[in-house]
């Protein structure tokens, strides 16, 4: 498997050379001594399967490296260290998610395998967030699997019978999924990617690749015991509709809002419902638009907080006690 050099936003993706040695000395937590760390480079170049990926922002000054071992050209696994300094600035799952992109779609890789023990939390959280999916454990390891293909999303939508179905954008979707779970009528939510000009766009291509997709949420419920009005009640009782691809501290074109409909007879109540809302304020720039193409997004957003309470959430408890308060209301 041959590597060429690629370079990109923070990484530098080539067979190491033997003068980094110098550089790599002080990249681990705990310095390798010249001697063993110029063994281990010389070990890496007489391998035709084993490369290294530097993250290199600069040019200048390493922050970490990835180790990549082929196993049967169609698979390789990885193993990758970041400099204690900079584990919470984001360089390691730009790095993970520019290598295997890089490896996937130049390289044609199928998978990329990550063993990473269990109490790595910071690492597992890493992987999750760049499209790995857990398949398997031992003992004192768990195994995560990234699919250069993952299966598609839902790119068309049947509506159940006597159900309703909305897609929302209100920020990020683990708390616009909350907001609208809480309320009586609603019979299902799915977190998903809406009107975007990709195929089967991932997490992270969303998050940093310009592929127009929204974050949304995917709402199915029973028009007999909770009205659109209702849902675009709460909706708009939790998001900004002042600002543009924007809500909370999130920033991006995925958070920008919007609500966008999947059956043309209920454009005329959504319309009047915008009306309404777009008079209250001097800006508005929440979208309204047909839903054109929608993928679901990984398992691991799925009802993200409610496996984990204590997650991150842009909307406020008292928002959500307004939210939850509807139900007393009348359809």
């Amino acid at each position: 498997m041959e590597f060429h050099q690629t370079e990109n936003e923070y990484v530098i993706l080539r067979p190491l050379a033997l003068p980094d040695a110098d550089q790599l000395r002080d990249l681990f937590d705990h310095p390798l001594s010249l001697p063993k760390t110029r063994e281990m480079v010389r070990a890496l170049l007489d391998s035709d399967k084993t490369v290294l990926a530097v993250i290199d922002p600069n040019g200048k000054t390493p922050r970490g490296l990835i180790e990549i071992s082929g196993d049967d050209g169609q698979t390789v696994t990885i193993g990758y260290r970041i400099r204690t300094p900079y584990r919470n600035m984001h360089y390691g799952s730009e790095a993970v998610y520019l290598l295997c992109r890089c490896l996937c779609e130049k390289h044609g890789i199928k998978r990329i395998k990550a063993l990473v023990k269990k109490d790595n939390e910071w690492s597992l959280r890493l992987l999750r967030h760049n499209g790995f999916e857990k398949t398997g454990e031992t003992e004192t390891e768990e195994q995560y699997v990234y699919y250069s293909k993952e299966k598609a999303g839902q790119k068309h939508w049947d509506i159940p019978d006597n159900r309703k179905m909305i897609c929302a954008a209100g920020g990020c979707f683990w708390g616009t999924e909350r907001i609208f779970r809480i309320l009586d009528g609603v019979c299902a939510t799915e977190c998903g990617y809406a009107n975007g000009h990709t195929e089967n766009p991932r997490y992270e291509d969303v998050c940093r690749r310009d592929t127009g997709y929204r974050e949304a949420v995917m709402i199915t419920y029973d028009p007999e015991k909770i009205s659109l009005r209702k849902l675009m009640k709460a909706f708009f009782m939790c998001i900004d509709p002042t600002v543009a691809n924007r809500q909370g501290e999130d920033e991006g074109s995925q958070y920008q809002t919007g609500v966008y409909y999947l059956q043309e007879e209920d454009r005329t109540v959504l319309e009047q419902y915008f009306d309404e809302e777009r008079r209250k304020h001097d800006t508005f720039f929440v979208e309204l638009e047909p839903l054109e193409n929608y993928y679901t997004a990984e398992e691991y957003h799925q009802k993200y907080l409610d496996k984990n309470p204590n997650g991150y959430c842009h909307i406020s408890p008292a928002k959500l006690a307004d939210v939850r308060r509807l139900n007393e209301e009348d359809l």
